[in-house]
């Protein structure tokens, strides 16, 4: 196997890591390259976080009301990617609802310990998750359950590829960011695109286009308002848009089914 073999395996593998509970290769180390090409691979990733908790919704509907399965796909999701951007969520709102300037705000992103405002966020977040789950649920929007954890990774690729990075030092999240991931949108796209036009027609169109937009306009906001987005900021914007997703997918749902 070639060299490019290699390291496009190693990618997938890392994109599974990273992004699931799934320890793959704990031990494997991986280049910067192999890092910004996982990014082409996270909408994939996001399908099968789908299907795992479209399938759990399918096997618990009959045994709890709507109301309590949503909840439980919400723990369940949380659990398979280890709250990894919830994390990320909290800290990304404490920084923001500081107030304060560029650098201030991110030493109040490093800081481990949450605040009030980032925990409440976070409840928000798991409560409007939760809800919207339990009308896609009821409804046996099994379609929806399974595109919006590919739509939110995709988002991620957005974000991160037309974004810079924010700390001058450097980061954990640098190797994600910038115009040198903007290629893997190639392969991620058509599979982000291709997976709302076959899993959910023009209302999946729909969701992968408001995603772009959201995405875009979120990067240039975190331009203006840090200097560019971290880690942090990328793991809080996928929470914020897989949110934005099962609402607006429980809503079409509701108004149309």
């Amino acid at each position: 196997m070639g060299e490019i073999g290699v390291a496009g395996i190693k990618s997938v593998l890392f994109a599974l890591q990273f992004l699931t509970i799934i320890p793959l290769a704990p031990g494997l180390s991986f280049k910067d390259s192999e890092l910004k090409a996982s990014l082409a691979f996270f909408p994939s990733v996001g399908l099968l976080l789908g299907g795992l908790v479209a399938g759990f919704d399918w096997a618990a509907k009959d045994l709890w009301p709507p109301s309590v399965v949503g909840a439980m796909d919400v723990a369940w999701l949380a659990f398979l990617t280890r709250g990894l951007h919830l994390d990320g969520l909290t800290d990304t709102s404490d920084a923001i609802g500081s107030g304060a300037g560029p650098e201030k705000a991110l030493s109040i992103m490093k800081d481990s310990h949450s605040g009030a405002l980032g925990i409440l966020v976070l409840v928000l977040v798991l409560i409007l998750k939760a809800s919207a789950l339990a009308v896609l649920s009821g409804r046996g929007a099994w379609e929806a359950v399974l595109l919006c954890p590919c739509l939110s990774r995709w988002a991620l690729n957005v974000m991160a590829s037309f974004s810079i990075y924010a700390r001058p030092e450097g980061g954990l999240g640098e190797a994600f960011v910038g115009p040198g991931t903007r290629w893997t949108l190639a392969l991620a796209g058509p599979t982000a695109l291709g997976a709302a036009w076959f899993i959910w027609g023009l209302w999946g169109i729909w969701l992968f286009a408001g995603v772009v937009a959201w995405s875009l306009l979120a990067s240039l906001w975190f331009r203006m308002r840090l200097g560019g987005v971290t880690g942090d900021v990328l793991g809080g914007h996928l929470e914020v848009s897989e949110t934005l997703l099962f609402l607006g997918a429980a809503a079409v749902c509701r108004i149309n089914f």
